[in-house]
């Protein structure tokens, strides 16, 4: 598994400012940013009837972007002031097909019947995509994200409630590249602090998954 570095936040007014604006907010910093614009993914959450998956800790999922599919298990890993460290396994699936799911994302299911797992959520999500650089190259990615969960299809009728939305804006580290080695937790929550500078945001140290797990297990019943 490939570790993952984010730093989370809850942005309840769903701002998106312009690059320009970014650029003024973290020069103080020595970073900068290149917008690439906007983009669509949806992702499937799946687990079994008993939420095997949930109470071991782990999230799956198959995410669609511009017609590709990729099923990624993460651990819930740690979590401090809306940085998150967890690990996680990629796997690409063909464009249209349901899973059988790969074999190395199996390996890592010892607690689930894999033939058991079934859709359990989906959240789709609008983002603004921004790319922070230091020096010219590219160090972190800068989401803006407006987000619509809602229960899969196949549990839809044990809720009271069709969909909720929600804002986040994540900040996630590259992988070792040109700039070196990965930003630190420390270097997220330096330019965490200088976006905060600017917008209305706070830390958030839950998933996606579990926040819009906690917007609609009011509505479950």
């Amino acid at each position: 598994m490939a570790l993952e570095r984010e730093l989370k936040f809850s942005s309840p007014e769903g701002l998106v400012p312009a690059r320009e604006e970014l650029d003024q907010a973290l020069a103080p910093t020595g970073y900068a940013v290149a917008e690439r614009g906007l983009e669509r993914q949806v992702d499937v959450y799946y687990d079994d009837a008993a939420a095997s998956l949930q109470r071991a800790g782990l999230a799956l999922r198959v995410r669609a972007r511009g017609g590709q599919r990729l099923a990624t298990l993460k651990s819930r890993g740690s979590v401090l002031d809306g940085v998150h460290e967890r690990d996680e396994l990629e796997a690409e699936l063909a464009a249209d097909a349901p899973p059988p799911w790969p074999a190395p994302l199996l390996a890592q299911l010892p607690t689930a019947d894999p033939a058991a797992l079934a859709p359990r959520m989906v959240i789709a999500t609008d983002r603004h995509l921004f790319v922070v650089l230091r020096r010219g190259a590219p160090v972190a990615e800068l989401a803006f994200d407006e987000v619509v969960c809602r229960p899969a299809s196949e549990v839809e009728g044990e809720y009271a409630i069709d969909e909720a939305l929600f804002h986040e804006v994540e900040l996630e580290a590259l992988g070792r590249g040109a700039a070196g080695a990965p930003l630190t937790a420390a270097e997220l929550r330096a330019i965490g602090e200088a976006l905060q500078a600017l917008l209305p945001l706070y830390p958030s140290d839950i998933s996606k998954l579990e926040r819009a797990a906690s917007l609609l297990a009011p509505f479950a019943g």
